[in-house]
C-alpha cells in the first residue's frame, strides 16, 4: 500500500481510490484504447503492409493512404466520446439524488464499479470487430464515470471543509504517480514487441494478434490494480450525510432533483461557477481522452506520445500537491485561472504542430502536466466548499452533469471540423470555451454562496 502521511484513515481510503481509477484512465482510456481501436478498425490492413509513416528528408511523414483509411475511424471515436459524455451527464444527477438516501451511496458505488471492472475485462478479450469493441468500451466507460460521480460526493464524508483542498489535490497527485506503476508493468510486452525483442514469429502468432495480445495484457493489469485499490474505500468509508430511506425513493429522487436544480439557480455563485466549469473542464477532459488520438492525427509517433503522456503523469504528481498548497495562499479561483491559461498556451502550441514540428508535443505535455491534476482537484474542492453538506450528493450530481457535459462539445467540434479545416485548426477552436469560462469565472465573487430568494 502507498504511504500517505497526514491523512486520516477515511481520507487515505478515499485517496487510494484515485490511485485505483487513475490506472484505468491512463492505461486504457488515454493510451491503449485509441491504439487498440485503430488496430481493430484498420484490421488486417495494418499488419498486412499499409505503411503508416514514410521517411522524407529524415522525417517520419504519415502516408496519404493511411490518412484516407484512418481519419473516418478517428472521427467515429471522437463522436462516441461525445455521446458517452452526454449519456453520463444525463444520468449523473439522477444517481446523485438517489444516492443521498441512507445506504445507497456505497451500494451504487459498488454496482458501478463492478460494471466498469467487468467491461474492462471484456475489452481484454481478442477476436471481435470494432463495433463490438466500442459497445464494450461504452459499458466500462459508463461504469467508470458513474462510479466517479459517487466518489466525488464522498469527499464531504471523509474530511472537513478546511482540509478539502489538500485532500482533493492529494488524491489527484497520488493518482497520477500511482497510475504509472500498473502502466509500466502493462507496457512491458508491448514495448518488447515494438523494439523487436519478441516477434510474432517467435510467438507463433500473426502480427495483428501479437499487437492485440500485448494491449490486452496492459488492460488486465490496470483492471486488477483498479480492483485492489478500490477495496479500502469500500471497507473504510461510510456515508455521513444522508436522507432517511423512504418508499418510491427513485420517484422522489426525480422530484428532489428538480427542487435541487431550482435551488442551484438560487445560489447565484454556484450556478455561475458550474457554467464556467462546464466550459473549461470540457477542454481538460478532451485533452485527457483524445491526447493519443489527436497526436496520431498530427503525425506524432506512438513512441513519442507514450513518452509525452508518461512525462505528464510525472510532472502532474508534484504539481497537483503544489496546487493544493498555493490555493491556501492565492485562493481557488486564482489557481483555476492559472490552469485555464496553461491549457490555452498548450492549445496554441498544438496548433503549431506539423510533421516537421512534432517535438512541440513535448512542450505541450510539460505544460499540461503542471495544470491537469491541479485544475481538476481545486475545482472539486472549490465546489465542495460552496454546497450544503446534507445535500452534497444532489449538488455533486449536478457538478458531475456539468463535468460530463464538459467532454461533449470539444470532441464533437474537433471531429466535425477536422475533415473540413484540418486537425490543427480544429484543435484551435478549444480556445473559445476557455475564453468564455474565464469571463464567467471573473464574476464568481466568493466561495461562500449567496442565496438569492426568488
Amino acid at each position: 500500500m502507498f504511504k500517505l502521511p497526514h491523512l486520516t484513515k477515511k481520507e487515505r481510503a478515499w485517496v487510494l481510490y484515485d490511485i485505483a481509477n487513475s490506472a484505468f484512465i491512463l492505461t486504457v482510456i488515454t493510451i491503449f484504447l485509441p491504439l487498440l481501436y485503430e488496430l481493430v478498425y484498420m484490421g488486417p490492413h495494418v499488419a498486412d503492409g499499409i505503411v503508416k509513416y514514410i521517411e522524407i528528408d529524415g522525417k517520419n511523414v504519415v502516408t496519404q493512404e493511411y490518412k484516407d483509411l484512418w481519419i473516418p475511424g478517428s472521427s467515429i471515436f471522437k463522436y462516441l466520446t461525445s455521446a458517452l459524455a452526454l449519456t453520463v451527464a444525463l444520468l449523473s444527477p439522477v444517481m446523485g439524488a438517489w444516492s443521498n438516501y441512507r445506504g445507497n451511496k456505497k451500494k451504487f458505488f459498488i454496482i458501478f464499479l463492478t460494471m466498469g471492472l467487468i467491461g474492462g475485462v471484456g475489452l481484454s478479450v481478442p477476436g471481435y470487430d470494432w463495433v463490438t469493441l466500442l459497445v464494450i468500451f461504452a459499458i466500462t466507460s459508463m461504469g467508470y464515470n458513474l462510479t466517479n460521480v459517487i466518489y466525488d460526493a464522498f469527499l464531504v464524508d471523509v474530511t472537513t471543509e478546511d482540509r478539502m483542498d489538500i485532500v482533493s489535490s492529494t488524491g489527484y497527485a497520488w493518482g497520477y504517480i500511482g497510475s504509472l506503476i500498473p502502466f509500466f508493468i502493462g507496457l512491458i510486452p508491448y514495448a518488447l514487441y515494438l523494439f523487436g525483442i519478441i516477434t510474432p514469429e517467435s510467438m507463433g502468432v500473426s502480427e495483428y494478434l501479437m499487437r492485440r495480445l500485448t494491449i490486452s495484457f496492459a488492460f488486465i493489469v490496470s483492471i486488477i490494480w483498479w480492483f485492489i485499490y478500490s477495496i479500502p474505500i469500500i471497507k473504510d468509508v461510510e456515508q455521513t450525510y444522508n436522507i432517511e430511506r423512504v418508499k418510491n425513493s427513485l420517484l422522489l429522487s426525480f422530484k428532489r432533483l428538480w427542487g435541487t436544480f431550482k435551488e442551484i439557480r438560487a445560489y447565484r455563485y454556484i450556478f455561475m461557477f458550474l457554467i464556467a466549469y462546464l466550459l473549461y473542464i470540457d477542454v481538460v477532459n478532451s485533452v485527457i481522452r483524445l491526447a493519443t488520438n489527436i497526436g496520431g492525427d498530427l503525425g506524432v509517433s506512438d513512441m513519442v506520445m507514450l513518452g509525452v503522456i508518461v512525462m505528464v503523469q510525472v510532472i502532474a504528481f508534484p504539481s497537483a500537491i503544489l496546487y493544493g498548497r498555493l490555493t491556501k495562499r492565492f485562493g481557488g479561483k486564482t489557481m483555476i485561472y492559472y490552469g485555464i491559461l496553461t491549457y490555452a498556451i498548450g492549445v496554441i502550441l498544438v496548433f503549431r504542430i506539423t510533421e516537421d514540428t512534432t517535438y512541440f508535443m513535448w512542450f505541450v505535455g510539460a505544460l499540461i502536466g503542471t495544470a491537469q491534476g491541479g485544475i481538476q482537484s481545486i475545482s472539486r474542492s472549490y465546489f465542495a466548499k460552496m454546497v450544503p453538506k446534507e445535500k452534497a450528493n444532489d449538488f455533486f450530481g449536478f457538478y458531475s452533469v456539468f463535468g460530463r457535459f464538459g467532454g461533449i462539445f470539444s470532441p464533437f467540434l474537433i471531429a466535425f471540423f477536422q475533415v473540413r479545416l484540418g486537425t490543427n485548426l480544429a484543435v484551435l477552436l478549444l480556445l473559445i470555451p476557455l475564453a468564455v469560462a474565464s469571463i464567467i469565472l471573473f464574476f464568481v465573487k466568493a466561495e461562500t454562496p449567496v442565496v438569492v430568494h426568488e
